[in-house]
């Protein structure tokens, strides 16, 4: 599999807005993941209950950077506590599916079952028609397929003929899957696929996301500051002074006069 093929079937199921979504898919990913593994690392629960929100945090993630975009609709489904991006009418859903690297992501079902939530994205949505205007930032993914080189160019072209047969009919959507724990993002796909009658999901195409580095632990594993704290160092031996005496024995003042030594009036 080549770049210039991920970027092909990226164009022809998901649209002119394909190759951006593609291309912004990993940075979305793993701020999500840091900002909830340093949560996580925080709070000190003794479990994963905080990380665990990723699969509500993640679809809002997705749905502000791409909201908004031209070819992206935004669609709650049916009983669902969150939004998700459609983009060119094939819903984006992000999907957690393991918590270590070995587990093979053709091996998980969907679900355990799969909910009638996520069965409703394999049918065709009754979302509402767009508005012919100018809305959003359109060309962004013609932006990215402007600089390939002349020779890249035709390749794209070579695969778009071969993909445009198979990414037509059926109902797909796009699967962003990835395996984490609170200490890292271990794996990032992105894919196109159906669901078969064993609750798994059957890809017509998919890749390796290239996901950016993640912190292993935010809070716990930052680099002390040269700076150093307030209260680094020595500490500083106080510098005691005897106090000289006063000047004469004290005399009784007046309890309306405030000032000090002034004798009273009988």
């Amino acid at each position: 599999m080549t770049e210039i093929e991920s970027l092909a079937w990226s164009q022809q199921v998901l649209g002119e807005a394909g190759p951006h979504v593609r291309s912004v898919l990993p940075r979305v990913l793993a701020a999500t993941h840091n900002r909830y593994a340093a949560i996580h690392a925080h709070l000190e629960l003794g479990n994963a209950a905080a990380y665990g929100l990723m699969w509500l945090a993640v679809p809002r993630a997705l749905v502000e950077e791409l909201a908004g975009r031209q070819g992206v609709q935004v669609h709650r489904p049916p009983r669902a506590s969150y939004h998700l991006p459609v983009i060119n009418g094939v819903p984006l859903v992000p999907w957690r599916y393991a918590k270590d690297r070995t587990t093979s992501i053709d091996d998980v079902p969907f679900g355990h079952p799969v909910s009638e939530t996520r069965r409703s994205l394999f049918e065709p949505l009754e979302l509402p028609l767009e508005l012919e205007l100018e809305l959003g930032e359109p060309g962004l993914g013609d932006g990215l397929l402007a600089d390939l080189t002349g020779e890249e160019r035709e390749e794209l072209g070579s695969y778009v003929e071969a993909v445009r047969e198979l990414a037509t009919g059926g109902q797909r959507i796009a699967v962003l899957g990835y395996a984490s724990t609170p200490e890292a993002l271990l794996r990032g796909y992105l894919g196109y696929a159906e669901l078969r009658a064993d609750d798994r999901l059957d890809w017509i195409f998919r890749e390796d996301l290239q996901l950016p580095a993640t912190a292993r632990d935010p809070v716990r594993d930052t680099a002390p500051s040269s700076r150093g704290a307030f209260d680094s160092g020595p500490v500083a031996e106080p510098n005691l002074r005897p106090r000289p005496p006063l000047a004469g024995p004290p005399t009784m003042s007046d309890p309306t006069d405030p000032t000090p030594g002034k004798t009273g009036t009988p």
